[in-house]
């Protein structure tokens, strides 16, 4: 069983309402279980910072020796792989990592093994080269399932399974970056007045998840299901924000609150991206992969991906199909459009971040309505 469907199933398992980022008060831990806690903080503090470091040797030693904690150390070196080519390539360098943890599940398998459902929270900084011109950060919020095993009095991690915010199959994203000397601006001009889409930026910021830097005391809005484990809750996610930001439901695109479930368009990524194309309430100005949306070109003199504004789209495309969609919330020191998703859940983080050179985006302008002042003053 892949690591992707052993976590499915085991969220299934213990129920949304146990797992849910919403969920209520968890029962305070017994002795027993606060160790298990802070030796597994210690561990994902240790693998985070090794990871970071590049050091290899440091990463193994955060696991259990053997052959069976193989698949989860694989992770954890593929893991490193893709963030030191993301960022090489983009001329930046990840400077430190804060780790903290919930453990909402610790169960005993037996004396020196244990299992543990965590939801670790990273908060990342980092800064471009040469000479730490610029420097940003950002957060991520990743839901593990741990299988914990002790040697000689130590506590290692035997298994990990979870969904990798940064587990591309290719790894290693495209080098291409904005020509020598172009211009980066840090202001993005917006046809309507830039108070529109606040509602929406803000609603992402506050429900954004175990992300560090997002609001709710790390949680989802309990009003809406949440859709992890059942394929994901990106795009609930983002048609929430939508929605604060003024957006009316539709037929197609709506929220059933009796029955606790989102449309097709409402809930999935590609129900999104076609009702956005037929509704007229957003605009694609832009498709491609990365190298061709940070190109200059007469249009997009800085590339189209820093044309996008606060409030609009990306939806990422995997094999021809729609399968994750972010909204822009704010930009870097360098101009670069920053996200806020689910599922993993991110805070601020790179627009590109966890995507690799087969990704294709789509850039969405959207048309949010006007407050009714803004309508009458103008």
């Amino acid at each position: 069983m892949s690591q992707r469907t052993f976590l499915s199933a085991f969220l299934a398992l213990l129920g949304a309402a146990a797992l849910a980022p919403a969920a209520a008060a968890f029962t305070p831990l017994t002795p027993e279980e606060r160790a298990v806690k802070t030796a597994l903080t210690d561990l994902v503090r240790r693998e985070d910072a090794a990871i970071l470091a590049g050091d290899g040797r440091r990463l193994r030693s955060v696991f259990l020796p053997g052959k069976a904690s193989l698949p989860a150390l694989g992770e954890a070196l593929q893991r490193r792989a893709f963030l030191t080519a993301w960022s090489a390539a983009r001329g930046i360098e990840l400077t430190s990592v804060a780790v903290s943890l919930r453990t909402p599940h610790i169960a005993f398998r037996a004396r020196d093994r244990a299992q543990v459902y965590a939801v670790v929270s990273e908060a990342y900084r980092y800064r471009y080269l040469p000479g730490g011109e610029g420097e940003g950060a950002f957060g991520l919020g990743v839901r593990h399932d741990y299988l914990l095993a002790r040697e000689g009095g130590r506590w290692y991690i035997r298994a990990d399974y979870f969904t990798d915010p940064l587990d591309q199959d290719t790894r290693i994203p495209s080098s291409a970056q904005p020509a020598a000397g172009a211009t980066l601006p840090t202001a993005h001009p917006s046809p309507v007045p830039p108070h529109v889409a606040n509602a929406a930026v803000q609603y992402a910021d506050r429900y954004c998840g175990a992300a560090p830097g997002c609001g709710n005391g790390g949680l989802y809005n309990s009003r809406y299901n949440n859709y992890n484990g059942d394929g994901g809750d990106c795009t609930n996610f983002i048609s929430q924000a939508l929605k604060a930001g003024g957006f009316r439901e539709s037929g197609a695109w709506s929220y059933d609150w009796r029955l606790g479930e989102g449309s097709r368009a409402w809930s999935n990524a590609e129900g999104l991206r076609d009702y956005l194309d037929r509704s007229g309430r957003a605009e694609l100005f832009a498709i491609g992969p990365y190298a061709a949306l940070t190109r200059p070109t007469a249009r997009f003199p800085a590339g189209a991906a820093r044309a996008l504004r606060e409030g609009d789209l990306i939806i990422y495309v995997e094999g021809g199909a729609a399968v994750h969609t972010g909204i822009v919330v704010a930009y870097d020191a360098r101009g670069a459009p920053l996200v806020d998703t689910h599922t993993s859940d991110r805070y601020h983080v790179p627009w590109d971040l966890g995507w690799d050179r087969t990704t294709r985006y789509l850039l969405w302008h959207v048309a949010y309505p006007l407050p009714r002042e803004a309508t009458r003053a103008n």
